[in-house]
């Protein structure tokens, strides 16, 4: 019989190389994307947002995989729900976002398109939350498209953040103006613990109140979430929170949960 040119422990020998090659290998692609990603913000699972923007040719993308609302009796799967969020210049990034619900037991229409929207959130003031002294201050104007609800019109925000070793806060002033001549008015605070924990917990209240014609006409809307925001490296957090509210005398209650990412293609 023919011999083979290796002995079992020289093939037992190149095997192990092999591997050890192999980890060597993911484990510096896994440290070079880490290294090569900024600090994610995280402003996942909020309605609000923070006075800051994506540097200059990031991309931070906040993913919702799937989660969970129950508005009276009705019951929807959120699947998913995206906020692309990309630095276009100095102080300056664009706002994709939206979200798909899928209702439960539904005669008709169960797959549902919401919360569509552009805009551009501009960093007007330099401050704590850029590692700075003061209030951090944006400006966020875009377009709200129309999704199943159909909501087009357009929207401006003034946001205001504070960070302390103790605390961080934002203040959002929203304002919706839609086509069919309603307005809508929005205050967000949002509390969150210190920055440095791996771990923070973090809450947030929402009124709105809404104008003009329509079911909704003069309708006020009330919400609080609590959860809270894990960060696992330099680039990716992950979040979970739960979100109650009671609208025009209707309670709702959902689940979020998803992740954030930030990354320089």
């Amino acid at each position: 019989m023919p011999t083979s040119n290796f002995s079992a422990p020289n093939r037992i020998s190149l095997c192990v190389s092999a591997n050890l090659r192999r980890w060597r290998l993911c484990r510096s692609a896994s440290v070079a994307a880490i290294c090569w990603a900024r600090l994610a913000a995280a402003y996942r699972p909020f309605d609000g947002t923070d006075a800051d923007v994506a540097h200059p040719g990031e991309v931070e993308l906040e993913i919702g995989p799937a989660g969970y609302r129950q508005a009276g009796p009705s019951r929807f799967i959120v699947a998913p729900a995206v906020v692309a969020n990309y630095g276009f210049a100095p102080r300056f990034e664009a706002v994709l976002e939206g979200r798909q619900d899928i209702q439960l037991k539904a005669a008709q229409h169960p797959w549902q398109v919401q919360g569509v929207a552009f805009s551009i959130k501009t960093l007007l003031k330099r401050g704590s939350l850029q590692k700075e002294t003061g209030l951090s201050i944006a400006l966020e104007m875009g377009a709200l498209l129309p999704g199943f609800e159909s909501r087009l019109g357009a929207h401006v925000a003034s946001i205001f953040s504070l960070q302390s070793p103790a605390f961080t806060l934002h203040l959002n002033l929203a304002n919706d103006i839609f086509y069919s001549v309603r307005y809508q008015a929005s205050t967000s605070l949002i509390l969150e613990g210190p920055d440095r924990w791996l771990l923070r917990p973090v809450s947030e209240i929402l009124v709105e109140r809404e104008f003009g014609q329509g079911a909704f006409s003069d309708g006020l809307a009330e919400s609080m979430l609590i959860g809270g925001i894990a960060r696992w490296t330099a680039a990716v957090s992950f979040d979970a929170g739960g979100r109650f509210a009671r609208a025009n005398g209707r309670h709702e209650e959902e689940i979020r949960a998803g992740l954030t990412w930030s990354f320089e293609p």
